[in-house]
């Protein structure tokens, strides 16, 4: 079976069915392949207030879930 055969079939699973599987397949992961350190959830919360307060304070100017992901498509070329 190919990882798009593989991925095709757990996609077509429940939303519950899949979070179990992608839980148990994170991890599975060690340490050497896994992208969250410890301290990220941390630090990511503190980045996420900082951002928050640079939002409202007006510092920043928000951009819409429209305009980001009209960018993302530009820039991998999948308009």
């Amino acid at each position: 079976m190919t990882i798009s055969e593989l991925t095709a079939q757990a996609i077509a699973l429940p939303p519950a069915e899949r979070a179990a599987i992608a839980k148990k397949l994170w991890e599975s992961l060690d340490e050497e392949h896994a992208t969250i350190s410890p301290g990220s959830e941390a630090e990511a919360v503190a980045e996420a207030v900082r951002r928050d307060k640079e939002l409202t304070d007006g510092v920043v100017e928000g951009i819409s879930h429209e305009d980001v992901m009209r960018e993302a498509r530009r820039s991998i070329q999948c308009d």
